[in-house]
Order: structure tokens, then C-alpha cells, then sequence
């Protein structure tokens, strides 16, 4: 185990080509191939703006993700900037989260008022990643880069995963509450990647983070079905 610095990336040739860190790429493929599958199964359901948010999340996400496997292995060519692409995904698949969850928001007033905000938050965060690339030196710790993701996500998810989780769990229906454990379930993911907690050279702090990842894009996929059977169910009720 190691704490408060990475192991030596992993290198390997292919094609001739020097790549580095493939325990990374696999990490970021398989939760790009989830991603697709769940974005395949939510394109059944209704098609309300909650889920169709929740498939544009997944379907970026599964961008984002096979962005970043590409920018880890090719990390020796492209340098930080393969990274940026994976950066944007990232704030712009919380935004289609955020949609999603205000979406059934019972008060319209508020509804149209936190999706104002967050549509600010939204471009905020754009701007600052934007002035991140453009104007910090990543080279010598390219993390940085990823701060104005980490505290974009975690401003969207504790709000509309955690808290509106656990208030529509109570309101709607039981199974938004999935939401919230999803929530802390990754939470620790952060603590691995913020302190540079790495188990082992083949599974470092980001194999660990995407563990624990994918287990939360299956609550995440479980609130969104038991919403799915909750609509059917009421609309057999009342007919």
C-alpha cells in the first residue's frame, strides 16, 4: 500500500506505440461500457424529461470515461491535454443530472428557480475548468485539473442525490432513496483520490475510485427503474 504519492505508472509497448497505465484504461472502459447499457435500458422507459436526463447523463458519461482510458494510455503522447476532454464530460453529464432530479421537482416556482441556479453552476464550472487549462501549469500535477470537476460534482450530487434522494424516497416513491446510498457508497472514493491511497501498483487510488464508481452507477439505475415501475404501477390504478 501506498499513502500521499502514486506508484510509478505502468508501462508496456503495443504496435510500438510506449503506453502507460492499462490497469486505468480497463478501469474507464468498463464503466463506459455500463454506462452505455444503462443509457440502452432507460431508452425503454418513459420518455419524460427525468429519463430522458438520465440517459443523456449516461450516455456523456460513457463519453467522458472512454475520453479519460484514452487520455491514461496515451498519456506519454497527448500529455495533460488528453485529460481535458474527460474534464468537460464530467461537468457537463453532473448537468443532465441535475436536470433530471429538478425535473420532478413538485414546486414549480422552486423547480424554475434551482434550475436557474444550477444552469449558472452549470456554466460557472465551465468557465473555470476553461481558465484552469488555459492559464495553470498541469504539467507537474495534472489533479489540479480535476478540482473544479470534484467540487462541481459534489455541489450537484450531495444536493440532488443525497438530499432530493432522500426527499422524493419519501414523497414518491422508496427506491429514490438508492440515490443517497449511492452517494455514499463513492464518497469514499474521494478520500482514496484526494489522499493518494493506492493498494497496489495494478490497483491504484483512480482502480479503486472506479470500483466503487460502478457500484453506484447500479443504485443509480436501480432508483431510475423503481421510479419507472412506480409511474406503470399508478397509471394501472388509476385506470
Amino acid at each position: 500500500m501506498l499513502i500521499g504519492e502514486d506508484f510509478d505508472k505502468i508501462e508496456f509497448q503495443f504496435l510500438g506505440l510506449d503506453l502507460v497505465e492499462p490497469n486505468a484504461l480497463i478501469g474507464d472502459l468498463i464503466i463506459c461500457f455500463l454506462s452505455i447499457y444503462f443509457a440502452y435500458k432507460i431508452s425503454s422507459f418513459h420518455q419524460t424529461p427525468f429519463f430522458k436526463n438520465w440517459k443523456y447523463f449516461f450516455i456523456t458519461f460513457s463519453i467522458g470515461f472512454f475520453a479519460g482510458g484514452l487520455g491514461h494510455i496515451f498519456f506519454n503522447y497527448w500529455g495533460v491535454p488528453g485529460k481535458y476532454t474527460s474534464w468537460f464530460f464530467g461537468i457537463i453529464s453532473v448537468f443532465f443530472i441535475e436536470r433530471a432530479m429538478l425535473s420532478i421537482y413538485p414546486n414549480e416556482k422552486v423547480k424554475s428557480l434551482l434550475i436557474k441556479l444550477f444552469t449558472v453552476k452549470f456554466v460557472v464550472a465551465i468557465l473555470a475548468e476553461l481558465l484552469v487549462i488555459s492559464f495553470v501549469y498541469l504539467d507537474d500535477d495534472p489533479s489540479i485539473g480535476m478540482r473544479v470537476v470534484t467540487a462541481n460534482s459534489t455541489l450537484g450530487l450531495i444536493f440532488c442525490l443525497a438530499y432530493l434522494g432522500y426527499v422524493y424516497s419519501k414523497k414518491i416513491t422508496p427506491s429514490f432513496l438508492y440515490l443517497l446510498y449511492s452517494v455514499l457508497i463513492m464518497f469514499p472514493s474521494a478520500i482514496f483520490v484526494s489522499m493518494k491511497i493506492s493498494f497496489h501498483q495494478w490497483f491504484d487510488r483512480n482502480d479503486a475510485s472506479h470500483v466503487l464508481l460502478a457500484v453506484g452507477l447500479f443504485f443509480y439505475f436501480a432508483a431510475i427503474k423503481g421510479y419507472s415501475s412506480f409511474i406503470q404501477e399508478s397509471s394501472i390504478e388509476k385506470s
